[in-house]
C-alpha cells in the first residue's frame, strides 16, 4: 500500500505555478524574437528540439517520479509548437517528424529496458541545450542593434525605452530562467532495488523467497559474491559454499535451518528478471553485525579513503565508481584478499552506503518479532528503527522511492487460510499499518511520504506456520521455517517495476 502518495502534488503546485507563468511569459516574447528570419539549419533545429521534448515527455508520465519533468515539459514546448504553427516557414515538417521519432524511440527503451534516467537524461540536455542556443540568439540580436559599437549607437539603444531593447533582455531572463528549471527534470534510476536491514531482520530468508519469485515468475537468474574467512584469516570455501542460494534452499530442505553470515563473512546477492519485456533487479549485501549508526557521507568517504590505502592498483575516483558491484568485489576478492579482511567494516559500510546512493528504490526491512514484544521493548526498538530508516531518507532524498517491509508476518497472524492477493489480506497491512502508526518516528515517516513516494508491505517467507504470541524465547527456540511458502512477496517484487 501507498502512504499518503496522493498529496505529493499539492506540494509541487508552487513549482507547477511557476512553469505555468514563465511559459506564458516565453509565448509572450517569442513573438519578439524574429524565428522567420532563421536560416533552413536554424528552423529545422527549432522544429526538432521542441517535438523531441514534447515527445520524451510522453513517456516521463509513466513514473511518478519523472511526472513533474515531464509536466515542465508539456507546459513549456507544447504551447510553443502551437504558437510556431500559426507563423508559416517557421516549422520545419522533417524536423517535426524526426523529433517525434526520436523522442518515441527514446520512451520506448525507457519502457522496455525500465531505464528511465536515460530518458530523463537526454531530455533534460536536450531542453538546456535548447534554452542555451535560444539564450545566445537573444543575445546576438541585441548586439545587432548597437553594431557598429559606438557609444552613440550604445545611448540610441538604451533610450528605446520599452521597445525591442526591453523585450529582448526580459525575454534572455524568461529564457535563462526556463534553463534552470531544467533542474526539475530528475534523475530517475528504477531498474535496481536494494534491500536493507540491519541484523536478524529477515534479510536471508527473504532473500530465498524472493528467489522462488524470480525464478517462478519472471525467469529469474541471480549472481552472488562470498567473502569468508576461516580463524586463520585465509579464504574458507567451506564456508562460502554454505552462503550460496542453492546450499541455503538445501538446508531448508533438509529440515535445517540456513548459517546465519558470521563476522568474518561478507555476501552480495542480486537477483534479475524480466516482466514481461521489464526487466528488474533486486540488491542484497548479507553482513554480521549492525552498520546502521555508520550510514552517513562522512563515514562513507572515510570507508573509502581507508580501502584506498589499501588497494594500491586503484585510486580512489575508481573506488568510489565501482564499489558496491560483484564484479568489483569478484576482482578484490582475487587480488586482494588478504588486505581486505581487517577492512570488513570498511568494505561492508561503503558497499552499502554506495548501494543506497545508486539504487533508484530502496527497501528497508523491520523484524516483525518487534510486533510480539510491542508493548515492551518492540515499540522501543521499532521507534530507534523508524528513526533511523527517516534519517536515511532525508539523507538519501527524494528522487528515490522507498518500502517499509515488516517480515515475519506469520509469528503475528495465522496467514495459512489468507490469500495474499485477498481482501482480508489488506486487512492485516492495515491492521500493522495502524499498530505502528502510534510510534512518533513512524508517523514522521508518513509526513515524509507527503513529498516522497512512500510503500507499506507485510510478508512472510512461509504462510504455513502458526502464529507464535510466545514472549521471551529466543529465536532458534521457536518453530522453524522448512519450507519457502512465501505470503504477498509478490507486492515487494512489483515494487521494483
Amino acid at each position: 500500500m501507498k502512504m499518503h502518495g496522493s498529496l505529493k502534488l499539492l506540494y509541487e503546485l508552487p513549482a507547477v505555478s511557476l512553469v505555468l507563468l514563465l511559459s506564458f511569459l516565453f509565448l509572450w516574447f517569442a513573438g519578439t524574437l524574429g524565428f522567420s528570419q532563421l536560416s533552413w539549419a536554424g528552423a529545422f533545429l527549432l522544429s526538432f528540439f521542441p517535438a523531441f521534448l514534447v515527445a520524451s515527455a510522453s513517456g516521463m508520465f509513466f513514473h511518478e517520479q519523472s511526472r513533474k519533468g515531464g509536466f515542465f515539459l508539456i507546459a513549456v514546448f507544447l504551447p510553443f509548437l502551437y504558437f510556431l504553427s500559426f507563423d508559416q516557414g517557421v516549422l520545419k515538417t522533417n524536423g517535426l517528424l524526426l523529433g517525434l521519432l526520436i523522442g518515441g524511440l527514446l520512451d520506448w527503451q525507457a519502457l522496455h529496458n525500465n531505464r528511465f534516467n536515460l530518458l530523463t537524461g537526454y531530455a533534460r540536455t536536450g531542453s538546456r541545450l535548447f534554452f542555451f542556443a535560444l539564450a545566445v540568439y537573444i543575445l546576438v540580436l541585441g548586439l545587432e542593434l548597437i553594431y557598429p559599437f559606438s557609444g552613440e549607437r550604445l545611448g540610441s539603444f538604451l533610450e528605446r525605452g520599452t521597445e525591442k531593447p526591453l523585450d529582448l533582455g526580459l525575454a534572455l531572463l524568461v529564457v535563462l530562467a526556463l534553463y534552470k528549471l531544467t533542474d526539475l527534470i530528475r534523475d530517475v534510476r528504477i531498474s535496481e532495488v536494494f534491500i536493507y536491514g540491519p541484523s536478524r531482520s529477515g534479510k536471508t530468508f527473504l532473500l530465498l523467497a524472493l528467489y522462488n519469485h524470480f525464478v517462478n515468475f519472471y525467469g529469474g537468474t541471480h549472481r552472488e559474491i562470498i567473502l569468508s574467512y576461516d580463524t586463520e584469516g585465509k579464504l574458507s570455501k567451506a564456508n562460502e559454499d554454505r552462503l550460496r542460494i542453492e546450499s541455503m534452499l538445501a538446508e531448508i530442505e533438509t529440515g535445517n535451518m540456513p548459517k546465519s553470515t558470521s563476522r568474518a563473512d561478507m555476501a552480495m546477492y542480486v537477483l534479475s528478471g524480466k516482466k514481461g519485456a521489464i526487466p528488474i533487479e533486486f540488491s542484497f549485501i548479507d553482513y554480521s553485525g549492525e552498520y546502521t549508526a555508520d550510514l552517513d557521507p562522512e563515514n562513507y568517504a572515510r570507508a573509502v579513503n581507508n580501502l584506498d590505502e589499501k588497494l594500491e592498483r586503484f585510486n580512489i575516483n575508481t573506488i568510489y565508481r565501482r564499489i558496491g558491484t560483484i564484479s568489483f568485489m569478484e576482482q578484490l576478492k582475487k587480488d586482494y584478499a588478504k588486505e581486505l579482511r581487517g577492512e570488513f567494516h570498511d568494505l561492508i559500510l561503503a558497499s552499502i552506503y554506495k548501494k543506497m546512493e545508486t539504487a533508484g528504490k530502496i527497501i528497508f526491512l523491520v523484524d516483525g518479532d518487534y510486533l510480539l514484544d510491542y508493548h515492551l521493548e518492540g515499540r522501543m526498538e521499532l521507534t530507534r528503527l523508524f528513526g533511523l530508516y527517516s534519517r536515511l531518507m532525508d539523507l538519501l532524498g527524494s528522487d528515490k522511492s522507498y518500502a517499509l517491509v515488516i517480515t515475519k508476518m506469520d509469528k503475528f497472524k495465522d496467514l495459512s487460510e489468507i490469500p495474499e492477493d485477498s481482501g482480508e489480506a489488506r486487512e492485516v497491512e492495515e491492521e500493522i499499518y495502524g499498530l505502528l502508526s502510534k510510534t512518533d518516528t513512524f508517523r514522521e515517516i508518513l509526513h515524509r511520504a507527503r513529498k516522497v513516494p512512500v510503500y507499506f508491505y507485510t510478508v512472510s517467507v512461509d504462510a504455513t506456520l502458526s502464529p507464535q504470541l510466545s514472549k521471551g524465547k529466543r529465536i532458534e527456540e521457536q518453530q522453524r521455517i522448512t519450507q519457502i511458502f512465501p505470503w504477498r512477496v509478490g507486492e515487494i517484487a512489483k515494487f521494483g517495476f
